[in-house]
């Protein structure tokens, strides 16, 4: 009994230090205080428009301005443009500053005679129909143009419309990766090192667990087609009531409307994150939300960036099912730098709000 006792203290003696290693590293690397919960997470807190960006918080490569957005702060005497999308927009895989709206400013200011900021007010999860969150951005931006990147996939499973609906309450208990550093780095290191057909048949397993008592769909419904097609309508309406001009952008994927054997491991991996909806369903998804965002568009007469048809499939562009790598968020931003510099709106510089505003 006893030299059970004495393995067991060795062995969380061993954890311990391993944890105060793991928080050592993060206070090296990232700055990260020694005590208390650290991880994406952290960075956002609720808010009457919902998941909300913390003012002035960081983790790892993302950091947040003292408006609560990925980024720096907005330079004062520049024309403000928001890029508001979900995390395709916000940015995962990217190196630092990668991201597509830093990308995208950068470019901006070297094809124009004037400055502007992008003002990358995406957050993960978010759905584009969430007005009154784009509508608080306009507020303290004081923006002329908003560039509007929808995620079709975050409304599998809804049919209906979520402008003028209340915003969902957000949990704020943070889960055992945030508060124990040690489990998140564990996780990303067994992630990183599985063999992917290991973690093909776990996600497949995972699916089947997810799925077994519940009926499973070929395709979306119309009516949630309909219901982002609502939505997409209600951001320009409200963007236009704030006096400022939304650009719609079709989504781009990994796949470009195609999927063959090679590519069922990283549909599996997409389903992983909506079972309810088998792998092919994603891709049709993607071809009836991008139809509805063209027919908004010429409905509205709002400008349209095609970014869906223009941007190239493959690992080179994508890190996964849609988010960007370094080449495809630099790819993006060449595209919707080169449609606005085509298709030229008014922009007049307005007073950027003072830090903190919210």
């Amino acid at each position: 009994m006893k030299s059970w006792i004495k393995i067991a203290s060795y062995g969380l003696l061993g954890l311990l230090t391993l944890e105060v290693a793991a928080r050592v590293e993060d206070a090296w690397r990232f700055h990260a205080p020694l005590l208390g919960a650290y991880s994406i997470n952290t960075v956002f807190e609720p808010s009457p428009y919902g998941r909300s960006g913390r003012p002035g918080a960081s983790y790892a490569k993302w950091s947040f301005n003292s408006l609560g957005y990925r980024g720096p702060e907005p330079a004062p005497g520049r024309s403000n443009l928001l890029a508001f999308g979900a995390s395709e927009t916000f940015g995962l895989y990217e190196q630092p500053d990668g991201e597509y709206p830093r990308v995208l400013e950068r470019r901006l200011n070297v094809l124009g005679a004037a400055r502007y900021n992008v003002i990358n007010i995406a957050v993960p999860g978010i759905s584009i129909g969430r007005v009154d969150y784009l509508d608080h951005a306009l507020q303290v931006s004081a923006a002329k143009v908003v560039l509007v990147y929808p995620a079709p996939a975050n409304y599998i499973g809804h049919e209906g419309a979520y402008c003028g609906q209340a915003a969902t309450p957000v949990p704020t208990d943070l889960g055992l990766t945030d508060r124990i550093r040690l489990a998140g780095k564990l996780s990303q290191l067994i992630k990183a090192h599985i063999p992917d057909t290991i973690m093909t048949r776990l996600r497949q397993f995972s699916i089947w667990r997810d799925t077994r008592n519940r009926s499973v769909l070929e395709r979306v419904p119309e009516t949630t087609v309909d219901a982002y097609r609502r939505d997409l309508e209600c951001v320009v309406e409200h963007v236009r009531q704030r006096g400022a001009q939304p650009i719609l952008l079709t989504h781009a994927s990994y796949f470009h409307g195609t999927a063959g054997p090679e590519d069922m491991a990283l549909l599996t991996a997409w389903r992983r994150f909506y079972p309810q909806l088998k792998e092919m369903g994603f891709l049709d998804l993607e071809e009836r939300a991008n139809a509805a965002v063209r027919q908004v568009a010429a409905a509205s007469a709002v400008q349209l960036i095609d970014v869906a048809e223009q941007m190239p499939r493959g690992p080179r562009f994508f890190a996964d099912f849609v988010h960007f790598s370094d080449a495809g968020a630099t790819r993006m931003a060449e595209i919707v730098a080169a449609a606005m510099a085509a298709n030229p709106v008014a922009w007049p510089a307005g007073p950027v709000p003072a830090g903190g505003a919210r």
